[in-house]
């Protein structure tokens, strides 16, 4: 008997010892495990950076050509890639093109009292005009083609704004548009306090886009079109606008998630 025990316990130590090399070196060659999902319906996903668009060869030689240019705006959506003027008063550029001549459907320009040296100088609220047509056909002339983002899905498609100022390629995500009478001071440059809060309020009454995950808040710097609009203009008295906004977004800003749809009964004129 001790015999026989002196025989299989050297061969059960054997058997142990490969099948513990052999779960060994399967152990390194095990498929990786399932991921495990997220109960929530959301998996995470690399953030993806929004690519800036660089136009400042275009805004030089602009430059070049007439000091009044101090940006370039590109609106992919709406067919815009131009320079942006700007002079000591808002009615200089009204029916004048980008060399000071004569034109009627003028040329875009800048509030004459906004900061375009840069990220860091601009003002609260920069403001870029521009003509359109009358009939507001989206496919018209100038900012006449603002009127596509009344469409929710074009705005999913095209959410950016691009505005290059000397040295800073800046993106812009579209926010609200609406539509108003002059008796609301959009084109405000830098409203402050509750005058701030006041702003964002009608902003919010007014604005056609709900947009979720993308909002404005305090201490937001934003672009802001704005042109006339005359398709709900019932008494013709030429005051009323279209005015397509955008929050500057940071350096660096990669896509993030948003939804959009259109609100039944915005505040109109």
């Amino acid at each position: 008997m001790k015999r026989i025990r002196r025989i299989i316990r050297p061969m059960l130590c054997m058997v142990v010892l490969l099948f513990a090399m052999t779960t060994g070196v399967m152990g390194c060659y095990q498929k990786d495990p399932d991921p495990i999902e997220d109960p929530s319906g959301t998996s995470e996903v690399e953030a993806t950076p929004i690519p800036t668009v660089n136009r400042q060869a275009e805004l030089a030689d602009a430059k070049s050509r007439n000091p009044d240019a101090v940006a370039w705006l590109y609106i992919p959506g709406a067919e815009v890639d131009d320079p942006v003027m700007q002079a000591e008063d808002n009615g200089f550029y009204l029916n004048r093109d980008e060399l000071r001549e004569y034109s009627t459907w003028g040329c875009y320009y800048a509030d004459c009292r906004n900061h375009l040296s840069g990220r860091d100088a601009l003002d609260t609220n920069t403001v870029i005009y521009g003509h359109s047509a009358n009939d507001c056909d989206p496919d018209g002339v100038r900012f006449t083609k603002l009127h596509r983002y009344m469409d929710a899905d074009f705005v999913k498609e095209n959410p950016y704004i691009y505005l290059s100022v000397d040295g800073d390629d800046l993106i812009f995500q579209i926010t609200a548009l609406f539509i108003t009478d002059v008796g609301f001071d959009y084109i405000d440059p830098n409203p402050m306090g509750s005058k701030l809060t006041e702003f964002f309020q009608t902003v919010e009454k007014k604005n056609w886009l709900d947009i979720d995950g993308v909002t404005f808040s305090e201490g937001d710097t934003f672009l802001t079109l704005s042109t006339c609009c005359r398709k709900y203009d019932k008494t013709n008295s030429g005051n009323q606008r279209l005015v397509v906004m955008a929050k500057l977004l940071p350096e660096g800003a990669t896509e993030q998630a948003f939804t959009v749809k259109l609100v039944k009964k915005p505040e109109m004129p």
